[in-house]
């Protein structure tokens, strides 16, 4: 929402770099690079002196998120941010942003991961603020293509509760699809992966007027880099 209510973001997973090491134990750090097209909401007074929800389009934005994982065994957990980014609307006025996600995950056949997790996130501008915080669930999957490449995809599914001072329950849904190139190394790092996909997010708010629900689309190209040690 415009100035009070947030878009979500999902959670963020190295299981591509980390399972494709032969070893009990790894890990992997990495930056994705997120170029970010953002459509979220707003109120309107009407001439009767009620109120309508808009959609309120920002100016394209690409956020970083970094990402750390550990994998011993079939089991992973990964930390990942968004780190604070400032976003404009067309008219000039600003609204800020931030998401952390915690996630633990078992490999429940090869190259496929099942998730649970936890994500916070805010959104400021000015006086208000929304914060949102849930359990997630998740699946993450590559599957081998010809050489080095391969192709990923996760899925996401949340419920957020407000923390913030508006007072509004959301869904939360993930997704996100692409390609990737693995490069090993003789160093410390054990191998390079690149990875180009689309991903899109999208926060769904509970009754923001009676009986009807808003939606905040989150979407865009993903360019990303992560060394599995």
């Amino acid at each position: 929402m415009r100035k009070t209510v947030p878009a979500v973001l999902i959670l963020a997973m190295a299981a591509g770099a980390a399972a494709a090491q032969d070893s009990n134990f790894g890990i992997a750090a990495g930056l994705k690079a997120w170029s970010t097209q953002w459509t979220t909401w707003g109120y309107e007074p009407t001439v009767g002196g009620g109120r309508v929800i808009t959609e309120a389009l920002t100016n394209d934005k690409t956020v970083l998120v970094p990402i750390v994982s550990v994998r011993y065994r079939d089991f992973i957990g990964s930390v990942s941010a968004i780190t604070s980014t400032t976003y404009s609307y067309p008219d000039g006025d600003t609204v800020s942003r931030k998401e952390h996600d915690v996630n633990l995950g078992y490999f429940i056949a090869p190259g496929v991961a099942a998730t649970v997790g936890y994500k916070s996130l805010a959104q400021w501008a000015g006086p208000n603020n929304f914060k949102l915080a849930g359990p997630t669930i998740g699946l993450s999957a590559t599957a081998p293509l010809s050489g080095a490449f391969s192709l990923y995809g996760a899925l996401g599914l949340g419920r957020m509760k407000p923390k913030g001072n508006v007072d509004l329950d959301a869904d939360y849904q993930l997704s996100e699809v692409g390609g990737a190139y693995g490069l090993a190394l003789g160093g410390i790092a054990k191998s390079l992966t690149f990875t180009v996909g689309y991903r899109t997010q999208v926060l769904k708010s509970k009754e923001a007027l009676p009986g009807q629900d808003a939606r905040d689309l989150t979407q865009g190209f993903t360019f990303g880099l992560v060394a599995a040690f």
